[in-house]
């Protein structure tokens, strides 16, 4: 097990994000395909990958890059991003060294603690919480652009679906799209294709589940996984650890959508 959380922590989830702040969070040596960031809230913390091993106060990790953190006796906020989002790919372009990593420090890691600290917890805002976290993270140097009423409403349809499952065919139909302009134009107004994006929600929504009690082979069905093996797989290709590490000590923190 990669992750050992002790004790309870705050769960937030957002489109194609989580973010956890835990105490004493210990992650043996393991890699995941999220693009992670690791900010610590009072002490630092241990980080060790190929290149570098010392203590911390705030890294960014690429994806796929072998590493290990030891935070036992602090806290620390614990974001994970789908990498093919538009913020994530800025901040992979903008930050990260040739090894993948960035160290965080000075006034954009005081900035990053400062916000972070003075929101939490607090419920209603998990979706702006992460998406102030990383406006902090990276300059657009252009803006995103104003979604399309007609993506806008394949996002609404999909919110609705209680097992996000829904095919590109019966999307292109519900938005008056061809399924290959649809495809267009949801990657570029959301930043990851729909298929990612509808994988993203069922780990989302299956942590959740977990999250508020139920079995991981509970969680899983809800969700529209095979089954709680399809979902573990998942999860650990995402995110580098067994579900249940994170889950059964997480306080879900709810949004104003739910």
């Amino acid at each position: 097990m990669a992750h050992q959380l002790k004790t309870k922590h705050l769960f937030y989830k957002s489109v194609n994000s989580l973010l956890i702040i835990g105490q004493e969070i210990d992650a043996n040596k393991h890699s995941h395909h999220a693009l992670q960031v690791s900010i610590s809230l009072d002490i630092p913390f241990l980080f060790e990958c190929a290149t570098i091993s010392d203590h911390f106060e705030g890294v960014i990790i690429g994806p796929d890059i072998d590493h290990s953190l030891s935070g036992i006796h602090g806290r620390q906020a614990l974001l994970l991003l789908d990498p093919e989002h538009h913020q994530s790919k800025e901040i992979i372009e903008q930050l990260l060294d040739n090894n993948g990593i960035y160290v965080l420090q000075g006034e954009l890691l005081d900035k990053l603690r400062f916000y972070i600290n003075a929101h939490l917890p607090e419920q209603g805002s998990s979706e702006l919480l992460i998406d102030d976290v990383l406006n902090i993270l990276v300059s657009q140097s252009q803006p995103l652009p104003e979604m399309d009423a007609r993506i806008q409403a394949v996002i609404n349809y999909i919110a609705q679906q209680p097992q996000k499952i829904a095919n590109i065919q019966e999307l292109a139909q519900h938005s008056n799209l061809s399924e290959s302009r649809l495809s267009h134009l949801f990657k570029q107004h959301v930043g990851i294709p729909i298929r990612r994006y509808l994988l993203w929600q069922r780990l989302l929504d299956a942590s959740v589940f977990a999250a508020t009690g139920n079995s991981l082979t509970e969680a899983a069905h809800q969700a529209g996984f095979t089954d709680s093996s399809h979902f573990t797989r998942t999860f650990k290709s995402m995110f580098g650890v067994h579900p249940s590490s994170f889950i059964k000590n997480i306080e879900f923190v709810k949004t104003h959508q739910e």
